[in-house]
């Protein structure tokens, strides 16, 4: 290989590792503007957490605490109890404690509590935002604490257990109770501010640089087939990197707050992982994004395997056109060449509505209907040429 070549296909492999160090990148920081900072996505994210058993126990937890510490009940409890009987307090506070519990627990499983869940993470979404882009208003940086306000509860409690015949939490303020679920605890978050606000802003721009990166890597590659599969298996190696990575970050903060006395640890863990689940879906789609390129790339490059697959292909192509030679398709096959493109056409259409009718689209069910489109196609054609 002469120097102007080994050059080009240096230049070839940095343009590629580039680009799918930006891709790679720009995966999470889609994610982080698309999902994290949008309020409607934020909170459609973390609405099915009302029916996480950690979250309903944290709640319980704190409203019951909270209702508590409010009401007095232990000093209202010796008031009413003559001296002598001062002893009897404490199993008095705890039984009665026990049940509010309960009550609380199962106004949990409620939809109330779903309405008032999202109402409470959609005012806490914008500290969320704050906190991550250091906007003015935000709390501290260096010591960063963000708390759910339950104070949409207590109405509904109240009146829950008024009707169980409890009435000493009756002369509860219901507005600011100080009722809080905190879900995220950091220290000297400044530095991750900065980075979060900056990449934020180039979240539209990094797929852009990556794509123009892979562009021309394929422009000044000698072989364009071999250049599309190392971007392929180069996409789908940064994203098991980055799974890789969230998985090392999520460890590490719950170590971090392991030993914390304001947060529940695993009211924490369910919120992080719902909402970092919505990553990792993204992540396995780049990837399988990444192994299909590496395979359309593979099949039509020169490595010998790959022309080895090919001839393959073409010969069992050429034995299944001298096996269809022998197949009279009579009157069938003659109304299908006449209806060819109406067929064509009814194809494209019900398979777009397959796709369109989704719940949950995903890359592997659009590429199996693609697939089967695909075949259906490759029928048709067969059968008009044949009918011909």
């Amino acid at each position: 290989m002469n120097t102007s070549g080994k050059w080009r296909n240096i230049t070839v492999i940095v343009l590629i590792v580039l680009g799918c160090l930006v891709a790679t990148v720009s995966v999470a920081m889609i994610w982080l503007n698309q999902v994290v900072l949008d309020t409607d996505k934020y909170v459609a994210t973390v609405a099915p957490l009302s029916e996480d058993p950690a979250i309903k126990d944290a709640v319980a937890d704190a409203v019951t605490d909270e209702l508590f510490r409010r009401s007095q009940a232990d000093q209202l409890a010796r008031e009413a109890l003559p001296e002598k009987a001062d002893f009897l307090v404490g199993p008095i506070i705890g039984a009665t404690e026990g049940f509010v519990y309960e009550q609380v627990h199962k106004l949990l499983d409620s939809a109330e509590f779903s309405r008032v869940w999202q109402e409470a993470n959609q005012n806490g979404h914008k500290v969320v935002t704050q906190v991550l882009l250091g906007e003015k208003g935000a709390v501290n940086a260096r010591e960063v604490r963000i708390s759910l306000d339950l104070s949409g509860l207590f109405k509904i409690v109240k009146a829950r257990l008024a009707e169980k015949g409890v009435t000493i939490f009756e002369n509860i303020t219901l507005e600011n109770t100080g009722a809080q679920l905190t879900i995220f605890e950091y220290e000297n978050i400044t530095s991750i501010q900065k980075a979060v606000s900056l990449l934020n802003h180039l979240a539209f721009w990094l797929p852009l640089i990556a794509l123009a990166l892979w562009g021309a890597a394929v422009w000044f590659s000698p072989s364009r087939m071999t250049a599309l599969f190392r971007i392929g298996l180069g996409l789908a190696a940064g994203m098991v990197l980055l799974l890789v990575g969230v998985g090392v970050c999520r460890g590490y903060y719950l170590d971090a707050i392991s030993s914390s006395k304001t947060i529940d640890v695993p009211a924490a863990t369910s919120f992080f992982d719902i909402i970092i689940g919505s990553l990792k879906g993204a992540i396995r789609q780049e990837f399988a994004i990444g192994l299909v390129v590496a395979a359309i790339g593979f099949t039509f490059s020169p490595y010998p395997a790959a022309v080895t697959l090919r001839s393959a292909v073409r010969a069992f192509y050429r034995e299944a056109v001298d096996a269809g030679e022998k197949i009279d398709l009579g009157p069938t096959g003659t109304w299908i060449t006449r209806q060819k493109s109406g067929l064509r056409i009814g194809g494209i259409v019900l398979a777009l509505v397959i796709l369109m009718s989704m719940d949950q689209p995903s890359l592997s069910r659009a590429f199996l209907v693609a697939m089967i489109l695909a075949l259906y196609l490759g029928v048709l054609e067969f059968i008009s040429r044949k009918a011909a």
